[in-house]
């Protein structure tokens, strides 16, 4: 395999209680990263310590520091964060980058079987495998994604698709107009449902409460052009197959806000279009089959 040099970038802010396992996953792939670079964004814990005992045996294992700003900065956050490791490999060579929270554990396969997926095919610009969360006693369950929407907390992009996108968009869905802008230039996207990704901490948990989760949720929806047809069918798919009621309802509430507040717009015209487009589409294929828009 030639042209397969890929490097982890991790955004991390006081992950002690889960950092080993993701580390531990890493240092066992059958195909090892050409350089890890954790980005350290002010931890209080023992995170950095962490990961300082880790680069005793693994010097491929690079940490950087931030200042502590007080506080968890989500979003555009972990996007400034992330660049802050890109900063570091500016000058080196790598065909692939990686975008990797430090609340997972795959298994030693991981990457060397994306990496055969991106070899294979010269259009492939992003892609992940699947995650799963924890659900009751010692079983997972898989999150609802399409097949075309790499995950955020583990996203592989060649560096040809990367550069042409410009990066990552520090903006509230980044992860989803990474991918947005990778289909408008023509790249092809995927998550494969046959590599896990067990997810310990899913996303949007630090916010406190079902119910703002939701609102939160239903006015990103609005800012990022989704269709309102699309929003009100996924919520009611989500509810039937066992999604919290309250955190649906403060969803539909979240975009109905938005609406009537005219909440400004984070994706510009093009893509949201573009998103829509997609959405109608997806619409026509699956409202009558037994699937969840996702």
């Amino acid at each position: 395999m030639t042209g397969n040099r890929y490097i982890l970038i991790s955004p991390v802010r006081n992950e002690q209680d889960y950092i080993v396992r993701t580390v531990e996953s890493v240092v066992s792939q059958t195909r090892l990263p050409h350089k890890w670079v954790i980005v350290d964004d002010g931890s209080t814990d023992q995170t950095a310590e962490i990961v300082r005992n880790f680069q005793a045996t693994y010097p491929w294992i690079h940490l950087v520091s931030l200042t502590d700003r007080g506080y968890y900065f989500p979003g555009t956050g972990v996007v400034t964060v992330f660049n802050a490791g890109l900063e570091t490999i500016r000058n080196e060579e790598w065909d692939y980058v990686v975008k990797l929270d430090v609340d997972l554990s795959f298994e030693p396969d991981y990457f060397e079987e994306l990496l055969k997926r991106f070899e294979a095919d010269p259009k492939l610009g992003i892609a992940s495998g699947i995650t799963y969360l924890p659900a009751e006693g010692a079983s997972w369950k898989m999150e609802a994604v399409l097949d075309d929407h790499p995950v955020g907390p583990s996203k592989m992009y060649r560096r040809t698709c990367f550069e042409a996108i410009g990066g990552l968009l520090p903006v509230p869905g980044w992860d989803l107009a990474d991918l947005l802008a990778a289909q408008m230039k023509g790249w092809q996207t995927r998550c494969w449902k046959d590599l896990m990704i067990k997810h310990y901490r899913p996303t949007g948990t630090r916010r406190q409460g079902r119910w703002a989760r939701g609102v939160l949720q239903g006015r990103f929806e609005y800012r990022h052009g989704y269709a309102p047809l699309y929003t009100l069918v996924k919520a009611v798919y989500n509810l039937i197959g066992g999604a919290n009621p309250v955190w649906t309802a403060g969803k539909i509430a979240g975009y109905t806000l938005a609406v009537f507040k005219q909440d400004p717009f984070i994706f510009d015209a093009p893509m949201r279009s573009f998103l829509r487009q997609k959405q109608h589409e997806h619409l026509k294929q699956q409202l009558f089959r037994n699937t969840h828009p996702t």
